[in-house]
């Protein structure tokens, strides 16, 4: 899956799940290769990963599963390609 197809599908998961983004924003987002603005906002987190109880260890105790991701996609070396594979 190509970097584009899988902003496609996190940024349609996250709408799914209540976040507000603006479409005509998020396809210049695409299309300008500007995608790191949307994928590490916390609002946007929140509704691809969700608010569920989910808990994962992490430094310092336990987090919510999009506490973690957000986390983990930070400091990934393709954050894109860690997105893809946990949504």
């Amino acid at each position: 899956m190509s970097n584009q197809e899988i902003l496609e599908k996190a940024i349609q998961k996250a709408i799914d799940g209540g976040w507000h983004g603006c479409c005509s924003t998020t396809k210049r987002i695409i299309m300008h290769n500007e995608p790191f603005s949307i994928i590490f906002n916390h609002d946007f987190a929140k509704a691809l990963w969700g608010k569920e109880d989910r808990q994962f260890r992490s430094i310092g105790g336990w987090t919510q599963a999009w506490k973690y991701h957000l986390q983990q996609m930070v400091i990934a070396e393709e954050p894109i390609k860690y997105l893809g594979e946990n949504i």
